[in-house]
């Protein structure tokens, strides 16, 4: 658990101006060079459109020229591109429900046979790919280095990722905070009490509705059985959702909900070891209340 209090249980840059002798990103002369996946590592044009790309607006980048794709959680299909085009994979994300990160890189694939107008020593092709993902891409999932399929080596060049910094607001709360890889940790509040309700966890596909269910639940369950004491229910007007990745791989869905509204300055968990095991935040995003966002007040 993130929790120590908790018990434990992609603007557009295209390649302007081919190098040697690149004439389209499917095809890859080799009549200057070798052909080999070494080479494909090696080859500069690549790193350049990785390194020279602009984050599109909304997303945030999480990783930039690896030579190595993403395995991440939730994989929602790809396609090809003619140019390393950022902005193409995000408008193409935004537009999906089911992707909330992308993936944008270059991909040493073999072909049948050469085009007559390209040295017949060539085997390979450059594809761009971008991968669309209803999890976080980062760093630490970023592990697909390749394959050797028939004895071709496929490779990877020019790989960055990028993450959604907003998803849909459920309906009642507003729109989300994104925290990156960090969760809410909330200290006690201006009076100096507790805002932590407790957390739920989920399986499956990253959803932030199932968060706001979860606090809309809390505070009508709240609502319905006051405190025997005569003192004002603590209901849930703010939850922080995210995933928890062990070693990288995501496990499941987190949602810990309070009942007031609390910043970015607080979200200071990025995680733990145990073991030896490393537990990571991914994807974490904080909903507040549309209505009443809790704000602590001192009387």
């Amino acid at each position: 658990m993130l929790f120590a209090t908790l018990p434990l249980f992609f603007a557009a840059t295209a390649l302007a101006s081919p190098l040697r002798q690149h004439e389209h990103f499917f095809k890859r002369a080799c009549a200057t060079g070798p052909d080999t996946a070494a080479d494909f590592l090696a080859w500069p044009a690549y790193s350049a459109a990785a390194n020279n790309a602009s984050t599109p607006l909304g997303y945030t980048n999480t990783f930039t020229d690896l030579h190595a794709s993403s395995n991440a959680d939730g994989y929602a299909g790809y396609t090809t591109l003619s140019t390393y085009d950022v902005s193409s994979c995000a408008a193409r994300c935004s537009a999906s429900s089911d992707c909330h990160a992308f993936n944008i890189f270059y991909e040493r694939s073999p072909i049948s046979s050469s085009p007559s107008s390209f040295n017949s020593s060539c085997t390979s092709t450059a594809t761009i790919k971008c991968v669309f993902w209803n999890g976080a891409v980062t760093t630490a999932n970023a592990r697909n280095t390749g394959s050797t399929p028939n004895g071709f080596k496929v490779v990877i060049a020019g790989s960055n990722g990028y993450v959604l910094n907003t998803v849909n607001a459920p309906s009642g709360y507003t729109s989300p905070i994104y925290l990156n890889n960090a969760a809410i940790q909330a200290p006690l509040n201006c009076v100096g009490k507790d805002t932590y309700l407790g957390f739920q966890i989920f399986t499956g596909a990253f959803d932030a509705q199932k968060c706001a269910d979860a606090c809309s639940g809390q505070a009508a369950y709240s609502l319905a059985h006051p405190p025997a004491d005569g003192s004002a229910p603590k209901t849930c007007k703010f939850f922080n959702t995210f995933q928890e990745l062990k070693n990288g791989v995501v496990v499941d869905q987190k949602c810990v909900l309070y009942s007031e509204s609390w910043g970015k300055g607080v979200a200071k968990n990025t995680g733990f070891a145990y073991g030896g095991d490393k537990f990571t935040v991914g994807l974490s995003y904080a909903y507040s209340n549309a209505t009443d966002a809790g704000v602590c007040v001192k009387a």
